[in-house]
């Protein structure tokens, strides 16, 4: 139920008014690869790093065995907050709220810490993460179901105003071939003020402006999703 298409041709105009003319780009927390795919029909070069070995694999079955070997495309399986490019890159993205994952300051900190060394002068990291808002509020204490084709889920939201740390139980109920299969997961996400982003981002050595997700507004603590542009100071 998301437009990743928008998302990325949002990217791609901030990249563009930030004057970074450099077609080859890095992706951490990539996931399956959805993104991945899009900016390669975009002419890019792409590099997409997870540290999840299932979804690498089904990452790596989107695209052909020789772009593989080209180099078009990478797929490397690394902590997001550790890991080390053999050649610095002038792009990173990180989507879908994967830096809300990180549920301590340090951690934050060491993600934006690791892309800031693996980047180039003047390279931008861009990210989106949900807000305090959105998991205290619109997410907050509650039961939902839906129901997606085959696919009846149940998500159970709890969120502990202490630690700002929202924690989904997911359970997942899939009808195939006259048998249903449940699949349950748990989900951890920590929501941090406008402000920490910011600091923790400026520590690491970013110059950093925050947008309401999808435009070029300043962000607000009442948004739900914000995006982040983060210019490697040089």
């Amino acid at each position: 139920f998301v437009n990743y298409q928008s998302w990325v041709d949002y990217i791609e105009k901030i990249i563009q008014l930030n004057n970074i003319n450099n077609k080859l780009l890095l992706d951490i927390a990539c996931g399956t690869g959805v993104c991945l795919e899009l900016w390669l029909k975009k002419g890019y070069s792409v590099i997409g790093l997870d540290c999840s070995y299932e979804m690498l694999a089904v990452c790596k079955n989107r695209f052909p065995e020789e772009l593989l070997k080209d180099g078009k495309v990478k797929i490397i399986q690394d902590d997001f907050r550790s890991f080390s490019l053999e050649k610095k890159i002038s792009i990173t993205t990180c989507l879908y709220d994967s830096l809300n994952y990180l549920l301590t300051e340090e951690e934050l900190f060491s993600c934006f810490k690791t892309v800031s060394t693996n980047l180039t002068e003047k390279g931008i990291f861009i990210f989106d993460m949900n807000t305090i808002h959105a998991l205290q509020d619109e997410w907050g204490n509650q039961v939902f179901e839906r129901r997606d084709g085959p696919i009846h889920s149940i998500w159970d939201n709890s969120f502990d105003h202490t630690t700002n740390i929202s924690t989904l139980k997911l359970t997942m109920n899939i009808y195939e071939n006259g048998q249903y299969t449940t699949f349950k997961e748990l989900h951890k996400e920590r929501a941090y003020s406008l402000e920490q982003i910011k600091s923790i981002a400026r520590a690491a050595g970013f110059n950093i402006i925050l947008y309401h997700h999808l435009t070029f507004k300043p962000a607000s603590e009442s948004d739900i999703r914000i995006l982040g542009v983060a210019l490697k100071i040089s």
